[in-house]
């Protein structure tokens, strides 16, 4: 009897080792699943099929703001005796610029040189003496301040009440616009605009469709964008005459369109 059901065991051993080599076996003959690569997308544009143009748009403005550089200059035979007649002079400048009411963070002063003239071999009547003698060097002192008018009505009033106190040089009259965020984006626009006038133009003449937008950018030239001058047609009043006009603001985009297979 004990045979017996030792004998049983053994065999339901043996069956149990079997099954699991037969699981193992399976196991290493079911092929292993692949991963799945997804397929590269396709490329929606060429970037070679384009069409690209520069737009450009124009706002004309009545100026708020102008600037003008008002400066003396002094010569002397030292440069001593040449500094302080000049700073005599810009003093009283400075002194009338305050009078007719302009502040003092609207005057800086942009350029202060002094340079030698030096003499020549040239013979100069010596008065008095009835002789010749040469030419003797000379110093000249410039003191400039550029001075910033906000009330348009001021312009000549200013120019007149320096010249006036001794300013002997006024030189860069300039007109502009305070705040030209809402002509910039009038400019803007109208530039975007004539871009896409211009590429539909192309695009009839070349016999092509005219797609989407696929790039934008700003056309800056000189250094400065956007562009803004004065075209002189409005006299202010006092004794020098000053034309104010308009300032012009322009601004240019290029812009590259699709074009539709």
């Amino acid at each position: 009897m004990f045979k017996r059901i030792l004998f049983v065991a053994v065999a339901i051993v043996m069956v149990a080792s079997l099954g699991l080599a037969g699981a193992w076996a399976l196991g290493q003959t079911k092929p292993a699943v692949q991963a799945q690569t997804p397929a590269p997308s396709e490329v929606k544009y060429n970037p070679a099929q384009t069409i690209t143009v520069v737009g450009q748009g124009t706002v004309r403005v009545v100026p708020n703001i102008a600037q003008i550089t008002i400066g003396v200059e002094t010569t002397a035979t030292t440069v001593a005796d040449g500094s302080t007649e000049n700073q005599a002079k810009m003093k009283a400048i400075l002194a009338a610029l305050k009078t007719v009411g302009i502040p003092e963070k609207d005057i800086q002063t942009t350029n202060y040189s002094i340079s030698v003239n030096r003499g020549s071999d040239v013979p100069v009547p010596v008065t008095g003496l009835g002789t010749t003698g040469p030419v003797s060097t000379t110093y000249t002192v410039s003191n400039m301040v550029t001075v910033t008018i906000r009330d348009l009505t001021m312009v000549s009033d200013v120019i007149d009440a320096t010249i006036e106190a001794g300013a002997n040089n006024i030189w860069g009259i300039s007109f502009t616009v305070d705040k030209p965020d809402v002509a910039l984006a009038d400019a803007r626009a109208k530039a975007m605009a004539d871009a896409k006038s211009r590429a539909e133009a192309l695009a009839g003449l070349g016999k092509v469709t005219l797609g989407p937008v696929m790039a934008i950018s700003e056309v800056i030239s000189g250094g400065q964008s956007p562009v803004m001058y004065a075209v002189a047609d409005k006299a202010m009043g006092g004794g020098t005459s000053v034309s104010v006009g308009e300032v012009e603001v322009s601004y240019q985009i290029q812009v590259s369109y699709y074009i539709e297979p």
